[in-house]
């Protein structure tokens, strides 16, 4: 009785230590299988683009939806900043979705952005569209309700 007591807290403890397949600049892990049959927003910013500080409204609003989800990810070519740096520009400017600590040219195996910003919609792991304007709420919008009938 005392094994099997043993092997419950052993398979729980190993069940709770899964291997994370990104990071966000909060420390936070995530799996892919959390975006299963939604619309995945990868928004890449910079803190020198307006059209960038623009968005940031909308993208925070579309992260409510149930259908959707949004991560970021600050990007500069000629700089790299730390998490705590980003960390710093999603406060003062009121980012409320998540930030990747991971670049996602290695978690997507997608291109180096050519401008900022840059927005990647994902559906089950796979790119579907890239967008290289910038994006108003309604856009998005239609983005989850075009793309949510999706397989």
């Amino acid at each position: 009785m005392r094994f099997l007591g043993t092997l419950f807290i052993t398979m729980l403890v190993l069940a709770s230590c899964q291997k994370r397949d990104f990071f966000y600049t909060d420390g936070r892990g995530e799996n892919f299988s959390s975006f299963t049959d939604q619309i995945l927003f990868v928004n890449i910013w910079a803190d020198w683009c307006p059209p960038c500080i623009i968005e940031f409204k909308y993208f925070n609003e579309i992260n409510q939806n149930l259908e959707a989800s949004v991560v970021g990810y600050h990007f500069d070519q000629f700089d790299s900043l730390s998490d705590y740096e980003v960390n710093e520009l999603i406060e003062r400017f009121e980012i409320t979705f998540p930030n990747l600590r991971d670049d996602p040219r290695d978690i997507w195996a997608i291109d180096l952005p050519e401008n900022v910003p840059t927005t990647y919609v994902i559906k089950n792991n796979k790119i579907i569209e890239i967008i290289t304007t910038p994006l108003t709420l309604d856009d998005l919008e239609k983005k989850v309700k075009s793309y949510s009938t999706l397989d």
